[in-house]
């Protein structure tokens, strides 16, 4: 592992939205689950530093308000 404070290593989100529909084998990944999935992820010692949020739905309303999002 590097003795380096960055790059920092970030898990984007995207992954669990897009191609995925409701009510098929490939549904969209709760958030919930996915920062469970990025929380547990480690290889050799090395874990993800923080995600690359979505604004999209079902994470996140587009058109949410500052003070919804603050809420996130």
């Amino acid at each position: 592992m590097s003795d380096h404070a960055f790059p920092k290593l970030h898990n984007a989100m995207w992954p669990g939205l897009v191609g995925k529909e409701e009510g098929t084998d490939h549904p969209p990944i709760s958030l919930d689950r996915m920062l469970e999935l990025t929380a547990g992820a480690e290889v050799n010692g090395q874990k993800f530093d923080g995600i690359d949020y979505f604004l999209f739905l079902p994470h996140t309303d587009p058109d949410a308000s500052d003070d919804e999002l603050r809420g996130i």
